[in-house]
């Protein structure tokens, strides 16, 4: 298994972002679903640093792990205590087009498996505040 540093996981998110602007143009969801793992990536970078974590693995002090998040993008947002002024507001509904309303931490499934999401620039959108914000405080 990966166990990457804070280091590792703050320079893949801005690969990421960069990528994901590249493929806007071609594939929106593709784009997203980059913009989801940079969003991740981030995340999961800033909370291993504020814990003063080595790598996704490592709980010292008590904290949890960065790999026990897994895609909960709120849970990180929570546990990084990011004011709500901070970034955008988190899609309250997200709806798929062929079925229903799914969960955030479920998006990067629908977007992999190639299930359209009737919100993606607004998803986008948070997912890019919280990268601004990333991108602030790493």
């Amino acid at each position: 298994m990966i166990d990457p540093s804070p280091k590792a996981l703050r320079r893949r998110a801005f690969e990421l972002q960069a990528s994901a602007s590249r493929e806007a143009t071609i594939d929106a969801d593709a784009s997203a679903l980059l913009l989801f793992y940079a969003a991740e990536c981030g995340l999961k970078a800033s909370y291993m640093m504020s814990k003063q974590l080595v790598s996704t693995n490592d709980q010292r002090g008590g904290a949890q792990s960065a790999r026990s998040f897994v895609h909960d993008l709120v849970r990180l947002i929570n546990a990084l205590n990011i004011p709500r002024a901070a970034i955008s507001a988190p899609p309250t509904r997200i709806v798929r087009r062929t079925t229903t309303s799914i969960s955030v931490d479920m998006l990067h499934q629908a977007w992999r498996y190639g299930e359209k999401v009737d919100d993606t620039q607004a998803i986008c959108a948070w997912l890019t505040s919280i990268l601004k914000w990333c991108k602030s405080n790493l």
